[in-house]
């Protein structure tokens, strides 16, 4: 599995907090943590758009344009508005994190590269003191593994991250992929 550089910041060591919003408070603080790093490390920040890159080609292009210019990286700010983070702003922040990752350790859109990706970003949790058995492990993992398991068997994400994660949570990850399944059929 790759590994990252440390940045010239040390990282924040985050104490697992109490209920459901106390775990979305740290999420939310780690995400935009390691999405400053992501910008001071690669010398580009982000830039929230409903236009952003969507395939790996081009994410990989816009990756690159920033890179070399300084230039914000275009970032989806599309169905933020309900997901386990606080604000729309730290699912954008996320997305940063994560895209820029998918470009600097060379992984594509395929299942099994968005698997290593998400298990890359819980033990980056982890190592910043949030893992296994804390609120915050648990809801990152519903958020990240889930949906890829979701892309894989439907082919699609969620049609509301928040709602998927918290029906995963409290039914469970296999009932709640199930749950989400079932609204497309409900739908069709």
């Amino acid at each position: 599995m790759p590994t990252d550089k440390p940045t010239t910041k040390r990282p924040t060591r985050y104490v697992p907090a109490a209920g459901p919003q106390g775990a979305r408070i740290n999420l939310s603080r780690f995400v935009r943590e390691r999405a400053d790093q992501t910008a001071e490390r690669f010398g580009f920040g982000r830039v929230p758009t409903s236009d952003a890159p969507s395939t790996s080609q081009q994410l990989r292009g816009a990756f690159a344009h920033s890179k070399a210019t300084g230039d914000p990286l275009p970032i989806s700010n599309l169905f933020c508005d309900d997901t386990i983070y606080l604000e729309p702003e730290d699912n954008v922040a996320f997305r940063f994190w994560h895209d820029v990752s998918h470009c600097h350790l060379g992984l594509s859109f395929s299942l099994p590269d968005e698997w290593e990706l998400a298990v890359w970003h819980l033990n980056a949790l982890a190592a910043a003191g949030l893992g296994p058995g804390t609120r915050e492990h648990e809801l990152f993992r519903a958020d990240v593994l889930g949906q890829v398991i979701l892309l894989g068997v439907a082919g699609r994400f969620p049609f509301n991250q928040g709602e998927f994660t918290r029906t995963c949570i409290n039914l469970g990850l296999d009932e709640g992929i199930l749950t989400e399944l079932r609204r497309v059929e409900a739908a069709s």
